[in-house]
């Protein structure tokens, strides 16, 4: 793995706001009861396409929430993250728990390899930070392996629960942006950009896909309301089977999207 310094993409606001959750992440993500569930069921369904893999690639790493599942697989990884202080983290989360781990503050834009990766993963959200998403997927398709697994999970435009936070809070215009224009943004000027199914299709075939948390609260609404943790309590189960059928407009708190690349026909 190399990084292109010569490319300096204009990231200074994305980068400051995952600065700002960097000491922050541990507490609200990795140790919320419902977006550990979340992390555990996309570690669940990958495992079977990382099993064969020596090497992957982790773009978007953060803090090395997946480090110890990495681990667990005896796997080597290339990371990438815009953040410095989650570079920090990540690399002190690798040498904690002796991970075989090259760790770099860099955009996709900067990656550069020799390599082909078997594996790539986008983890929760990542790929909602890219506000022109075709150039991503075709620079993440030249750094995979022509039969190559990508792993995206990605918040869609529609979560029933989100949708009602929304309405709820009288953010209507929030919760248009959402649904038809497919953004939300951010008083630090920071915007999510939210894909489904067809944003991805031209490029990769769909291996898998499942829906997290489609009839399931927010982690943050989970914590800030005691009745959606008893209402998880006892809609898990069910979430879990109903995620398995659920058509891709239907959404969730986040779908993960298990993707190879289209095969060119040779005319």
């Amino acid at each position: 793995m190399s990084i292109n310094s010569s490319i300096k993409p204009q990231r200074s606001v994305i980068q400051q706001n995952f600065d700002s959750y960097a000491e922050i992440y541990h507490e609200k993500f990795n140790q919320n009861p419902l977006a550990r569930y979340q992390r555990e069921r996309v570690h669940q369904e990958i495992k079977p396409y990382l099993r064969s893999v020596r090497k992957i690639l982790d773009v978007g790493c953060g803090p090395g929430s997946d480090f110890d599942f990495y681990k667990s697989l005896d796997l080597v990884v290339d990371a990438i993250d815009l953040s410095p202080k989650m570079v920090e983290l990540a690399k002190i989360r690798s040498n904690r728990i002796d991970l075989k781990a090259n760790i770099a503050v860099a955009s996709l834009e900067e990656l550069q390899s020799n390599e082909k990766y078997p594996v790539i993963i986008l983890n929760f959200g990542v790929i909602n930070s890219f506000q022109h998403l075709e150039p991503a997927l075709k620079k993440l398709k030249t750094l995979l392996e022509p039969r190559g697994i990508l792993i995206i999970v990605s918040m869609p435009p529609f979560h029933i629960f989100s949708i009602k936070g929304l309405a709820v809070g009288f953010h209507f215009i929030t919760m248009m942006n959402r649904l038809f224009k497919r953004k939300a943004f951010f008083d630090d000027g920071f915007t999510i950009y939210y894909f489904c199914k067809k944003d991805f299709i031209r490029l990769f075939d769909i291996v898998r896909k499942i829906n997290l948390c489609a009839l399931l609260p927010t982690p943050d609404q989970y914590c800030r309301w005691k009745w959606l943790r008893l209402y998880s309590k006892i809609m898990i189960h069910p979430d879990r089977k109903v995620a398995a059928v659920l058509p891709d407009f239907f959404g969730g708190d986040h779908i993960c999207y298990i993707m190879q690349p289209k095969v060119q026909n040779i005319r």
